[in-house]
């Protein structure tokens, strides 16, 4: 899958990870987190994938791998307006 447009999201955390990056992820797009948590942002660098658990009551959990993301340290400036 050849990714043309990307997407920015301010903040790396549960919400941003679980909902915003598999809805576009999935939906054909580069998704950039921009987070304050440097060891997170280091971290889906090194790997530029994340899985996601859905839980669900009484069926197996769902493991979705999210890919085609990078994150960016909100403190480099330079690099989130680029």
């Amino acid at each position: 899958m050849t990714y043309k447009k990307k997407m920015i999201q301010f903040g790396a955390g549960n919400i941003g990870r679980s909902f915003i990056g598999q809805l576009f992820s999935r939906s054909g797009y580069e998704v950039v987190f921009v987070d304050i948590n440097k060891e997170l942002v280091k971290e889906l660098n090194k790997k530029r994938v994340y899985k996601l658990v859905i839980k669900r009551n009484e069926l197996p959990d769902e493991i979705i791998l999210i890919e085609n993301i990078r994150a960016i340290d909100s403190f480099d400036k330079e690099a989130v307006i680029r």
